[in-house]
């Protein structure tokens, strides 16, 4: 039997901000599913910066630092103090660490969950310097957190691997895309003109940074370009924008590629294209190839670490390819043009990816760390 905290439960995310990244997304369509279980939700960002700031539901406070990573600590002992909520839920590597030392100096009742949202090593191997110096402090201080979350079994093994923390104590909670309003959602709208058009849409989504290894895509469709008239649509908006749309017009393709920017709900584009393609180099849990999968539509992807295997099963909904090889992507974005696979299938398997099933995951792990619990 499931143990349910029979008290209202007070509940901090905590967030830098509120930009149109997937951690983002899918706090807020928990904070939403919180609400509905009567329990009250306040969220505490860095800044108040981020094109999703519109999305956090009327009833929610927002509290402002002001200031981020290790400047934040002495704010969030003194937010801890004053309002003691049950517990706080961080949702990233540098927000992880400081709300578990806030957790420990504040010296409240708050239970302290962290999420490990991409894949560790990886940010270590690839990124900025910051990870290499960050991760033995990472590593030593994750074990006094209350609950540490992973988004998908492979960033679980990955940190398990890297920090040293032990492995069963790791929760896996895949996170949510499914609303109970997908369907309409999905359904409004009016995407790009070129699915108007006669020739068919790819679609990439997500930030444009080196991760998601947009060039690669761009240099697939390169390769395919005289055995198909497809075109690539590249949904999001960051600091790449620039060389990308240089990259894709030195190739020849700046008629066939197009950077729309930042999309509130990217849903009626996922469902009017061709195929959804992923080419990250690394990923957690992509949010996107799940909405992809529920609106119906085919999917390729790289087979990166960590997150689109499992959500494909090991390719049975969608292509697999190696990271960083263009030709092979090439190669399964024309066979997945040229025989696609039944979008019946594909939306069943993605309809599974529900909101509500992860927020009673959240929902049984933050039960057994409340007292007094009740059994339903």
């Amino acid at each position: 039997m499931e143990q349910i905290y029979a008290g209202q439960v007070s509940l901090v995310i905590y967030l830098h901000d509120l930009s149109g990244g997937g951690a983002e997304r899918a706090n807020l369509r928990l904070a939403a599913e919180f609400i509905k279980l009567g329990w009250k939700v306040t969220f505490l960002i860095d800044r108040a910066i981020g094109e999703l700031a519109s999305h956090i539901p009327p009833t929610c406070p927002i509290k402002v630092l002001e200031c981020e990573h290790f400047r934040a600590l002495p704010r969030i002992i003194r937010f801890l103090r004053q309002t003691q909520p049950d517990v706080l839920i961080a949702n990233s590597e540098d927000t992880n660490v400081v709300a578990i030392l806030a957790g420990r100096l504040a010296r409240t009742s708050t239970r302290i969950v962290v999420a490990q949202r991409c894949t560790l090593s990886q940010q270590v191997k690839r990124l900025a310097w910051k990870y290499r110096l960050f991760s033995p402090i990472y590593g030593m201080t994750l074990p006094f957190a209350d609950a540490i979350i992973a988004v998908s079994a492979g960033v679980a093994d990955d940190l398990a691997a890297y920090t040293g923390v032990a492995r069963e104590d790791i929760t896996v909670i895949r996170n949510g895309v499914v609303t109970a309003d997908f369907e309409a959602l999905a359904s409004s709208g009016s995407p790009h003109r070129w699915f108007d058009e006669r020739p068919p849409v790819i679609l990439g989504m997500g930030r444009l940074v080196p991760q998601k290894d947009f060039k690669s895509l761009i240099v697939a469709l390169g390769f395919i370009k005289d055995l198909t008239d497809a075109r690539l649509l590249i949904l999001g908006e960051g600091p790449l924008r620039g060389e990308l749309e240089r990259f894709a017009q030195s190739l020849g393709l700046a008629d066939r590629v197009a950077l729309p920017g930042f999309v509130d709900n990217p849903l009626p584009f996922l469902r009017r294209a061709s195929l959804f393609v992923l080419a990250s180099r690394f990923e957690g849990y992509p949010n996107a190839m799940a909405e992809a999968l529920a609106c119906g539509t085919p999917v390729v992807s790289t087979d990166c670490p960590h997150g689109p295997r499992e959500i494909l099963d090991a390719g049975r909904f969608g292509r697999l390819v190696p990271v960083a090889d263009s030709a092979a992507l090439g190669r399964a974005i024309l066979s997945s043009l040229s025989a696609p696979p039944d979008r019946g299938s594909l939306k069943a398997h993605g309809r599974t990816f529900t909101v509500e099933s992860c927020a009673a995951a959240y929902r049984h792990l933050i039960s057994g760390l409340l007292e007094p619990a009740v059994t339903h």
